[in-house]
């Protein structure tokens, strides 16, 4: 999958953005928009019909479940460490938890359990810290011959990061 990454500083240029993505041809299941918070993506969601993750909420969410549930090995096992108070799955979170992982982590693992790759989540977490609002095109082309030596990019990531110039996004990358 090839993926164009941008982020917006405003709720109303994300709206318009993925209005003209649709415009231009975009399928819902190939836009993916991240806000820090429900805050940030109220608006985005009540105009555009657009689900959006709130990032906080993913990493809370990764934060509170097991590594064991992640992993996919849920167990309960009452008392495990003899004398620590903690027992079953809800007890691990104290020892693998935000406090083991730092919020930053939390944040990178929830975006890389996404889908996203190491520089990827790098950059989506920084301009989510600042409030900014991640806006994601994934398809499954290949570049096209016309990507190459130098001639002009008519492949639909193409598209895409001329709507992102289109409204303004504050930075843009390509994605893996």
């Amino acid at each position: 999958m090839a993926k164009k990454i941008a982020a917006f500083d405003t709720q109303r240029q994300v709206i318009d953005t993925i209005a003209a993505l649709q415009h231009a041809g975009f399928e819902t299941g190939e836009l993916k928009i991240y806000a820090k918070d429900a805050t940030h993506s109220r608006r985005i969601e009540a105009e555009s019909d657009m689900h959006v993750d709130e990032i906080r909420e993913l990493a809370e969410t990764r934060e509170n479940t097991s590594p064991y549930d992640r992993a996919g090995m849920t167990f309960a096992a009452p008392g495990i460490l003899a004398g620590s108070g903690v027992s079953g799955t809800a007890g691990w979170k104290g020892i693998f938890g935000a406090a083991f992982l730092g919020d930053d982590a939390g944040v990178t693992q929830a975006l890389m359990a996404s889908g996203l790759d190491t520089k990827e989540s790098e950059f989506c977490r920084n301009a989510l810290e600042n409030g900014q609002i991640i806006v994601i095109v994934e398809t499954d082309e290949s570049k096209s011959l016309l990507d190459k030596d130098g001639g002009p990019d008519l492949s639909r990531l193409g598209v895409a990061e001329s709507v992102f110039r289109q409204y303004e996004a504050h930075r843009i990358i390509p994605g893996s």
